[in-house]
């Protein structure tokens, strides 16, 4: 790729996070006039929901023997490219306007503590079935180099977001938060968000808590709040993330016994105290909010109530195709030969740039 192309790009992000709500897809333009100073706009964006059978499999990915979890990882590719296709003539995307495709894959195992991080969705596959370089496994680098892997977010919350707010809230399966004041990054998992959420409303048969309105009608089991509070993990200091292993061994069993409206909300009480109290320590005067949790008035409100700044909802795009935009961005920047790390986030060694490139056919070196 000539030198002048580098300074525009464009590329396809690929997010699935933890809650298992689908796949999100976001096509960008990027302008890098520095790479301190870009511009974007996402030409295209959607999410696509996963086939039942697909998102069973999704499910139980954990206890799967290692044979059925490479099945499994070459499927999850195949369904991606599959994804790409579909969603390139729905919205009429000439494949050689695409520069690449960043994709975050799904966390299936996630142990920076004992040196590993395992995301499946087989670029390899991706790459050959759209014949579009492929970018992906942008976690692993970091924690052998001694970092969480996470979370990745900020760097391109720092570089594409910093004149709308001085902190940044995503509340996704987990809920994270992302500042830079005083010229020092800080980034970290504050908690569970969405995934206990959905994981007891499925239980029911729905996906998820529309407006929390259920959790609205439950009441606080100050007893469980109280154990809640004192989980190691909350008190911790970041660099820090979460896996699902942690909230199914630590979390989940505490609430083991209420009515599921007490669950909710009590759960949901839990992250706004959190959050708040990590809001004010950051010295946050205005927080943007994306995810899916914002579209959760109820959890809204309880975060504004335990938090005097200013919470902002950007426009729905941003709201819903954060994550991916951000990918296709350290996608971009992996192709430019840029960090997409932040050292001081992820407590790595050094500032990376991370992420394994599938190209059989070449196309970056032309």
């Amino acid at each position: 790729m000539k030198a002048k192309d580098l300074n525009n790009l464009q590329l396809i992000g690929l997010m699935s996070g933890t809650s298992l709500d689908g796949l999100d897809i976001a096509h960008v333009k990027f302008h890098f006039s520095s790479n301190q100073n870009v511009d974007f706009e996402i030409l295209n964006a959607a999410t696509i929901a996963y086939p039942q059978a697909l998102l069973d499999r999704l499910k139980l990915s954990t206890e799967l023997n290692g044979s059925d979890l490479f099945q499994l990882h070459h499927d999850l590719g195949l369904y991606y490219a599959a994804c790409v296709q579909d969603f390139s003539q729905k919205n009429e995307i000439d494949y050689a306007q695409i520069d690449a495709i960043a994709a975050h894959g799904q966390t299936i195992f996630h142990r920076p503590d004992l040196g590993y991080t395992v995301q499946i969705g087989c670029g390899v596959t991706l790459n050959y079935h759209t014949g579009i370089p492929v970018i992906n496994d942008f976690r692993t680098l970091d924690v052998v180099a001694g970092g969480q892997g996470a979370p990745l977010v900020p760097l391109g919350d720092a570089l594409l977001f910093a004149k709308k707010a001085d902190g940044f809230l995503n509340l996704g399966g987990f809920a994270n938060i992302s500042t830079q004041r005083h010229e020092t990054h800080q980034a970290f998992d504050i908690g569970p968000a969405n995934l206990p959420l959905n994981y007891w409303m499925q239980e029911i048969g729905k996906n998820y808590d529309e407006d929390g309105q259920l959790s609205r009608s439950g009441e606080v089991n100050s007893a469980v709040l109280e154990q809640l509070l004192r989980l190691p993990y909350v008190e911790q200091k970041g660099p820090k993330s979460l896996g699902t292993e942690w909230l199914n061994e630590q979390y989940m069993p505490l609430f083991a016994g209420l009515e599921l409206k007490d669950k909710l909300r009590t759960h949901t009480e839990l992250l706004s105290i959190v959050s708040g109290k990590i809001f004010k320590t950051l010295q946050l005067s205005q927080v943007l909010v994306t995810g899916g949790g914002a579209f959760n008035s109820f959890l809204l409100e309880r975060l504004q109530a335990h938090y005097d700044g200013q919470l902002i909802l950007p426009e729905k795009n941003i709201i819903e195709f954060k994550e991916a935009l951000i990918f296709a961005f350290l996608g971009a920047r992996f192709i430019r030969k840029e960090t997409t790390t932040i050292a001081s986030v992820t407590g790595a060694s050094q500032a990376l740039c991370t992420g394994t490139l599938h190209d059989y056919q070449g196309k970056l070196n032309r």
